[in-house]
């Protein structure tokens, strides 16, 4: 196996590392490469992707659209939402915050 070495590691990410380590009784190598497996794993499943962000920095984001369950999930809510006729709203209704401190009241009583 080659081997691999990371430097200039900040010490909050390498302590998170270590407690989490510890708490699986897993070795700091071995928590590592479980945890570069399963992001590889899900970045060749196209759940995660890379992206830039204003001044050019790269990050890494998880992709929704990449697993097909959370798409078809998300296709039949909309579709749902959709077929629902839309609640009319008129100049007298009571607003949010309204309605909201009323619920609140009634839980207080």
């Amino acid at each position: 196996m080659p081997p691999l070495q990371v430097k200039g590691c900040p010490e909050n990410v390498y302590e998170r590392l270590r407690t989490l380590a510890k708490n699986n009784n897993w070795s700091i190598s071995n928590q590592v490469l479980t945890i570069l497996e399963g992001f590889l794993d899900a970045y060749d499943n196209g759940m995660l992707e890379a992206a830039k962000v204003p001044g050019g920095k790269r990050i890494i984001v998880y992709n929704r659209d990449g697993d097909p369950a959370i798409r078809e999930r998300r296709r039949k809510l909309f579709a749902r939402i959709e077929s629902r006729k839309p609640i009319p709203i008129t100049e007298t209704a009571p607003r949010a915050n309204v309605i909201l401190a009323q619920i609140r009241e009634e839980k207080m009583k």
